[in-house]
């Protein structure tokens, strides 16, 4: 808003147009056109700043969403419930949006709040990346001499000294995988690799880790091999996952088939996903 010259000398507010600096304001079937006398140049104010945040982070998030197809179809359902649960007679101060972009910006607007809407629908947001901190995906060709040093340098420091695996890493599967990593300043904080099964249209999931724990660095990985599978038309994703990780799985959407099995003298189950 910024006040301005109204055309008697009486001053009123109204909105600004950018480009041409002037307001456009009808009045009773009037059209006037008028000047911005005193416009803010001063710092942002607080709700200023707040609503811009919330801007920033609504249009990271929805820029992910509209990414994958099965994200925008998750959250139109989500907004659907949310509109029917509205229309509930009980509930009648409640607003119903009709784009999904409107919607992710009330529910990141009433978790800044923290209101307790915010508490009770506990909204599951897409992980917007942290500055500096990228996704990388390339298939083994495309990766360069540093970088597969630092995925192997990776690999070495969660499968062999944490958790004392003792095999052989290169095992010819690499130059097939596509490869997804997580970097900062080179440095990688996530990593897994994709490659075909033998099953047309089935991939596989393999050497998941995460050199940065506690980040959702691992979750968002995984998250970003589904939306490249779904892609790619693939049917079915399966992996081998180490018995501790289950329920991580499990969140991600996929189940158990068969028994344990020990593999490098680790209890392992292999799981899947149906795309």
């Amino acid at each position: 808003m910024a006040i301005v010259d109204h055309i008697e000398g009486s001053k009123v507010r109204g909105k600004l147009n950018k480009k041409s600096k002037e307001i456009h304001r009808v009045r009773n079937g009037r059209e006037f056109v008028h000047t911005v006398e005193n416009e803010y140049t001063g710092p942002a104010s607080k709700a200023q700043k707040f609503q811009r945040s919330i801007f920033g982070k609504t249009n990271a998030i929805v820029n992910i969403i509209m990414s994958d197809p099965a994200q925008v179809e998750e959250w139109t359902k989500k907004m659907a419930e949310y509109n029917k649960a509205a229309l509930d007679y009980t509930k009648p101060f409640l607003r119903r949006y009709t784009t999904v972009r409107s919607y992710v910006y009330a529910v990141i607007s009433e978790q800044f709040r923290q209101t307790a809407s915010a508490k009770r629908r506990k909204a599951k947001l897409p992980m917007v990346l942290p500055k500096g901190v990228k996704l990388q995906i390339k298939q083994f060709s495309e990766l360069s001499g540093s970088e597969v040093y630092e995925i192997l340098k990776a690999r070495a420091s969660v499968f062999v000294e944490e958790q004392h695996i003792h095999y052989i890493d290169e095992d010819n599967i690499d130059y097939l995988a596509t490869h997804f990593s997580l970097r900062q300043n080179g440095l990688v904080l996530a990593y897994a690799r994709l490659f075909p099964d033998a099953e047309k249209g089935a991939f596989c999931v393999g050497r998941l880790l995460t050199t940065c724990r506690g980040q959702g660095y691992a979750k968002y990985t995984m998250e970003q091999i589904i939306a490249f599978a779904r892609a790619k038309k693939a049917h079915t994703l399966r992996l081998h996952a180490q018995e501790q990780t289950i329920p991580f799985y499990r969140k991600l959407g996929f189940n158990t088939v068969g028994e344990i099995f020990i593999e490098a003298e680790i209890p392992h189950i292999m799981m899947e996903m149906k795309l």
